[in-house]
């Protein structure tokens, strides 16, 4: 292999010379340009190997499928009530009794809280984390190094979102309709609507912006007995102070449910409809950017701050259902079976996981699929990414933390 690449370097540097040797130059010059011409092509053909082997070494690491599992750790579970979270390199863990948030090595604690929920519901954004009693009226607040608040509502919770900087979006019964109040993590109320549900419909979902100013909310609406929707965007910053509640734009939809939105990278909305998705940009009044029309009847979606999953049933003999991968910007990336019949699904740490009682299948954030098969630890309720090959299973009897190998 060196001999031949000498050879090949040899022949490229003596191609030039059958045109441009010149009868005045002497010996050692027409070396030295030579050796020159050699050490430039030789360090080219170096650098242009290099990078073509770290393609190589990723394709390979990205399209690697594992066939088994160790157990690393495990350690007994002590409710069966717990829930488990990946919120980048940490683990939450939470009940109705409390939540605790732990390092990925799952044994040392940042913070520790205590609280009475009937029904705890977590949301998180790039740096704080809310948890809430659905139905109820408590909300507590924390980032990732400790507790920012906490506070009753005076209304029963539907449900509700939480900015980066830790203010709560809050969507809570108001009579025959609903009411939706901006808090900070303290309580304090900063700014609140209340929608007519003859002339909006009712809050089906809404999304806050990572700087807590925009808020987008889908209402789902009815039109002589036609069901649509309704997708208002709000502002609670300086651009939306002198609007009528605050509203920046409204866009109605007929034969159109939009049944989840969010925000992503600061001024980027996601719009999921029951055929597809939009994308929304701008930072005053959001513009459309993409609508995607699927054209298939969508089973499930799943998303990340850069991907998107959408599952459908498969007709193919030996096929359950197959997935498509879209980026932000509308583009498939990828088609991909998935032969699971999941209970569970969700990205964690910029993977795709699918779990039932008894097994899981974990694919990269392209849709590659990267492990498939039974877990026989107990009866399986979750799975969660916490390191590289690294995941923790929650069992009906055991928490486990296991290496794809």
């Amino acid at each position: 292999m060196r001999k031949l690449f000498n050879n090949i370097t040899e022949w490229i540097v003596h191609i030039p010379d059958a045109f441009r040797k010149s009868e005045t130059e002497d010996e050692f010059g027409i070396r030295l340009r030579k050796h020159k011409r050699a050490m430039y092509i030789r360090t080219a053909l170096l650098v242009v190997l290099g990078i073509a082997l770290i393609f190589v070494l990723i394709n390979i690491y990205t399209h690697w499928t594992y066939r088994s599992y160790e157990v690393i750790e495990s350690e007994d579970v002590f409710d069966s009530v717990s829930g488990y979270v990946a919120i980048h390199d940490r683990v939450l863990r939470y009940s109705p009794d409390g939540a605790v948030l732990l390092k990925s090595d799952m044994e040392e604690e940042i913070w520790n809280e205590s609280f009475n929920m009937t029904q705890p519901t977590l949301e998180s954004s790039s740096e704080a984390i809310l948890i809430y009693d659905k139905r109820g009226t408590d909300i507590h607040v924390y980032n990732m190094e400790q507790k920012l608040g906490s506070f009753i509502t005076n209304s029963p919770i539907l449900f509700a979102r939480v900015s980066a900087n830790g203010n709560v979006l809050a969507a809570v019964e108001d009579g025959e309709g609903t009411q939706i109040i901006y808090y900070n993590s303290n309580g304090e109320e900063i700014a609140a609507i209340s929608p007519s549900p003859t002339k909006y419909g009712y809050p089906l979902s809404m999304a806050v912006s990572e700087d807590g100013n925009m808020v987008a909310v889908s209402y789902v609406m009815t039109d002589n007995g036609v069901i649509g929707s309704r997708l208002a965007f709000y502002n609670f910053g300086s651009a939306g102070s002198d609007k009528e509640d605050h509203l920046m734009a409204a866009e109605e939809f007929t034969e159109t449910l939009i049944p989840d939105v969010r925000y992503f990278g600061g001024t980027e909305l996601i719009a999921f409809t029951d055929s597809g998705f939009m994308v929304y940009k701008g930072s005053g009044t959001p513009k459309r950017k993409e609508d995607v029309k699927i054209g298939r009847d969508i089973v499930s979606f799943f998303c990340d701050e850069s991907r998107l999953a959408f599952i459908f049933r498969c007709e193919e003999v030996g096929h359950r259902y197959t997935m498509d991968v879209y980026n932000h910007g509308g583009k498939l990336l990828n088609t991909e079976y998935v032969d699971i019949i999941y209970d569970k699904g969700h990205f964690s740490n910029k993977e795709l996981i699918f779990c039932n009682s008894n097994e899981m299948a974990v694919y990269t954030r392209n849709g590659h699929l990267r492990f498939s098969g039974p877990l026989n630890e107990g009866t399986l309720s979750d799975v969660i990414k916490i390191g590289r090959n690294k995941y923790f299973a929650v069992t009906d009897t055991k928490a486990e933390m296991i290496k794809l190998k």
